[in-house]
């Protein structure tokens, strides 16, 4: 396939959007982290439209979105797994709003261990999609817990930096797994949840 898809495009613009609103960098840039992408979209389309180099350029933006979840989930895991106060402080209210308090340590340790985990797949070439997955089970969870549980969009006053990376991952992990499609029916092949030669989703 030699021209990109319609929904690469759009797939291609929503990375650049992810990447820039859930940059602290960019954060005064205000609508141009909207409009460099539309931008950078637009040169890549009609790079694209010349055929030759788009399954490479497909490559590389899928690339771009798979080291960006990893770098974001990897660079929190120092606050996690040292027990950072602003870490602890965050764990220790979902916990006591979930009815588990005293099990802050529990939850912050099995999230960390659960990014790491889904940070390494998502750079594997071979286990991308799986990576993505978990990548936005992850993120759907904590997007869910900013928005109904007491610790808000904006927990520590900075904006809700938090929030946006996670909104930007889970949207990155959407990319990826669109990108990395053709995975999903080996991945369920090998755990059993869809029978070999059938090609099933």
């Amino acid at each position: 396939m030699k021209t990109l898809h319609e929904f690469d495009l759009i797939a291609i613009f929503l990375l650049g959007a992810a990447i820039a609103t859930g940059n602290p960098a960019l954060a005064d840039w205000k609508i141009w982290s909207i409009l460099v992408p539309v931008l950078i979209a637009a040169a890549l389309a009609a790079y694209a439209a010349s055929g030759p180099g788009t399954v490479a350029l497909r490559n590389a933006m899928c690339w771009t979105a798979a080291a960006y979840i990893a770098f974001i989930l990897l660079w929190y895991e120092q606050y996690k797994l040292t027990g950072h106060p602003g870490s602890v402080g965050l764990f220790t209210t979902l916990t006591d709003w979930a009815g588990f308090p005293g099990y802050e340590k529990v939850m912050r340790l099995g999230v960390a261990i659960a990014e790491i985990i889904a940070a390494v797949l998502i750079l594997i070439p071979a286990t991308q999609a799986l990576g993505a997955i978990g990548a936005l089970m992850l993120m759907t969870g904590a997007i869910f817990f900013h928005i109904v549980t007491p610790l808000g969009v904006d927990p520590y006053g900075d904006g809700g930096i938090l929030f946006k990376e996670a909104c930007s991952v889970w949207t990155c992990a959407w990319i990826v797994l669109w990108w990395r499609r053709d995975q999903i029916p080996s991945l369920l092949e090998r755990f059993g949840l869809a029978r070999a030669g059938k090609g099933a989703m």
